[in-house]
This record gives structure tokens, sequence and C-alpha cells, in this order.
């Protein structure tokens, strides 16, 4: 009988039958293996099988952890793209923000949409009236442009002693109904602000001072913390990347609504590389470029065990937030912010969206230059 002939051995995927004069060449190496006593094996034998170890090689898109079914290669694609196909999004479980190559993609798309040459490729950029007043003023192909008295500035002089808040709204190229959030509007500024690129990648990364230029913040948790410090190299990490990556939870309370709006939100910064910043150099006609920076970039957790499930929480998205920080040229304690953000927030209705938008933007470089 198969008692007597044979020996069962159970794994977790599925019985295994050996024939009971079977040997094992050697032990299993892989990183799944398993040791497991044969509850049939005659005397004899029971002391070899307790230490019997078979291997068996996963499927190939499966981890082995708590976090379930490791994204698909397009998934892990996808979530850094700077709009998703609407399919793909409902499809995502969020463990597309586990894997240190989307924080690296999300950079590059962060870059992209920062740069105003690139970006056009995917948005139709609009300036307000100041905005364009400015850009014409100040983007001539000249080295320097003629203040009022006489006297030269930069683009980066210009903008600091103006205080301006550049700002543009844009409209995703077409992919309206196949793309998640492109019928929403996309907002950018560009400002000057007295604090270095470091100490404002610092606070934007730290939920403990989110309040501090947030008053409608009741505050932000990190959730889940891969690896810290906008720093931090990747020899130092254990991520596999550079810089900070986490996944973060906030809750905000806009006056005059019920509810609290509810965040969770994927996070990560680093420097920028001289590559990244010889990209964003085209950004104005000014001879002298930043030769410093970070990164700040950000996007919506979803899926699986991140849905919410608190009703009195509405869940809004970050569909895509950067914060490209350049260190303006001869003043360290000086950065150029230039800000993106992609937000969808279902208590805003689609006509009042690109106003909202403009004025949370606006408001955000406000309250960061009121710090102290």
């Amino acid at each position: 009988s198969t008692k007597e002939t044979t020996f069962i051995i159970e794994t977790p995927l599925f019985p295994i039958i050996l024939p009971k004069a079977w040997e094992a060449p050697f032990k299993g190496t892989s990183s799944y293996s398993l040791t497991r006593k044969s509850s049939i094996a005659t005397s004899s034998t029971s002391s070899y099988m307790e230490s019997l170890e078979i291997t068996i090689a996963p499927p190939e898109d499966i981890t082995t952890t708590g976090l379930g079914a490791k994204p698909t290669p397009h998934q892990l694609q996808s979530a850094t793209l700077p709009l998703i196909p609407k399919s793909t999004w409902e499809s995502f479980t969020g463990n597309e923000f586990f894997h240190p190559e989307t924080y690296d993609g999300l950079v590059s798309t962060g870059v992209l949409m920062g740069t105003t040459a690139m970006s056009t490729e995917y948005v139709n950029w609009n300036g307000d009236k100041k905005t364009d007043k400015f850009v014409k003023e100040h983007s001539s192909s000249e080295e320097s442009n003629n203040d009022d008295d006489g006297t030269t500035q930069s683009w980066y002089e210009a903008l600091d002693s103006s205080q301006e808040v550049l700002v543009w709204s844009g409209k995703f190229i077409g992919g309206k109904g196949e793309l998640y959030g492109a019928e929403l509007p996309i907002i950018k500024t560009t400002s000057i602000i007295h604090k270095s690129p470091k100490y404002l990648a610092e606070l934007l990364m730290d939920s403990s001072k989110v309040k501090a230029y947030n008053k409608m913040s009741l505050g932000r948790d990190d959730v889940e913390v891969f690896q810290s410090g906008v720093d931090t190299t990747e020899e130092e990490g254990k991520f596999g990347n550079v810089g900070e990556s986490k996944i973060v939870r906030n809750l905000t309370k806009p006056p005059m609504v019920n509810s609290n709006l509810e965040f969770v939100t994927c996070m990560h910064a680093r420097k920028l590389s001289q590559q990244d910043l010889q990209t964003l150099s085209t950004n104005n006609n000014d001879p002298n470029q930043p030769a410093d920076g970070y990164i700040v970039v950000s996007r919506a957790v979803t899926g699986g065990q991140w849905n919410s499930d608190d009703s009195n929480n509405v869940r809004n998205e970050i569909i895509l937030g950067v914060n490209i920080l350049r260190e303006v040229p001869n003043e360290p304690d000086k950065t150029e912010m230039i800000a993106v953000t992609h937000v969808y927030s279902p208590m805003i209705p689609l006509i009042l969206a690109k106003n909202a938008g403009v004025k949370g933007a606006v408001d955000f470089v406000r309250d960061i230059r009121s710090l102290p």
C-alpha cells in the first residue's frame, strides 16, 4: 500500500509523495525551505525524516511575506507614471509602494513634471496674469534683466525681491475617462523660500511638524517607515535606495466641514542628482543655475488594507505631489521651490477644483514663508 512504500511530506502548497528508498542528495538552500517530520515513517527512518529539508521554488511573482502578492512589473511601473490607467489604479493593493524601485521612478516623474519643457508632453500649462507678466519680463535670452533703478537682476534675484508666487494651472492632454484623475486640474507654483533646501526637505518629511505649516491638519502619523534620513546613501540604507521613504496617514479638518479628510500617502525625499539639476536648468535662462538641492515626492496609497474603513473620514488622494527644492545660486540659505500638486477631493465639485487647488498651493507657500 501507499503507507508501506512511500513517505508523504506535507508542505504549505501541496503534499509530496516520495518512494521509501529515496534519499535527498543535498539539503535545500533557497529562500523557501521546510523541515517537516513524516508522521508515517518507520522507527528506523524517523530520525532521518526529522531533518529532511524540502526546497520548493515559489511562484515567480509571489512574495513569502505577510504583504501578500508582489505587484506585477506592470503595476510597479504604472505606480510611477504621471497618470495611471484607471483599471491599473483600481487593481492596486498598496504593496506597490513597498518596493524601492517605485520611489526611484516617482523621482524621475517628479523631475519631469517640474521641468516645463518636458511636462508639456502631458500638460497644457496656463499661468495667471502676474505669472505671465513676470515670466515675460525675466525670461529673455539676455544674461540679466534691468531693474527699475538701472541695476541688473537674475531670475532668482527678481523672484526673491518680488516675493511673488508664480502659479500655473494645467489640464492633462487626452486620457479623460481612461486615466485616473485626468479630468482634474494640476497646479504648479514657483517661489523663493528663505530656508535651505535640506531644511525644507526635512521639514516636509517630519510628521511631527506638519501642523506648523498646515493649520487644518489634525496630525500626521508614520504608518510604515522603510528608511530614514534625506541624505541616506544606498550603502547606509536598508531599503535598497537613497534618501528617506515612508507611508503616512494625515487627517485634516477644513472649516465648515463635518467630516475629517483622510490622506494615506507614500513619501520619499532625496538629494537631486547632477542629471536632475541639469534637466531642471532649462526652466529659465539665468546663466547661474543651482548646483544643489532635494526633491520630495508623494502619491496616494490605495487598495487592499489601505482603503478607508472609517465612516467618519472622507478619503482624499494626492494623485501626485512634487516639491523640487533647489539652492538659489550663491545663497545657500535660500531655496527656489517648485511645487506640483494633483489632488482628488470628493467634497470639491470639479467646477471648483481649479480655484481650490490654486488657493491651497499659494497658501502652502505663504505658510512655509511665515515659519520662524
